[in-house]
């Protein structure tokens, strides 16, 4: 039986790079499911969502620097999925999308400036 662990044990760049990896192959198979049996786009948002989150929170329990984007990219997945399954009356994921946007946007200029 194979007892090395699942992650090798090497510099934070080389566990971070595994990660990213991992997080790459479960979105593939999440979206060949998703296409396989009909996922609503709640619920395929809502996974998008988990799935990136999830990867950001592996990278801090192992002290790797997390990513601020893909976190903002995982919240607005997940609220986004999560407002079009309960049906709320104003399109929340459009805003945040659009927000997320104006907001790198925003940042690239300051950064340009400087």
């Amino acid at each position: 039986m194979n007892s090395q662990p699942a992650f090798n044990r090497g510099s934070s760049t080389e566990i971070a790079g595994q990660i990213d990896a991992v997080a790459w192959a479960v979105f593939f198979i999440w979206v060949g499911i998703a296409m396989l049996v009909p996922v609503p786009w709640e619920w395929f948002l809502m996974g998008v969502g988990i799935l990136i989150l999830a990867a950001e929170y592996a990278r801090w329990q192992m002290d790797i620097r997390i990513e601020g984007f893909w976190v903002a990219c995982g919240v607005v997945c997940f609220a986004g999925g999560l407002w079009a399954l309960l049906n709320l009356p104003w399109p929340l994921a459009p805003i945040l999308i659009i927000g997320l946007g104006v907001w790198l946007l925003a940042k690239i200029i300051v950064d340009a400036s400087r």
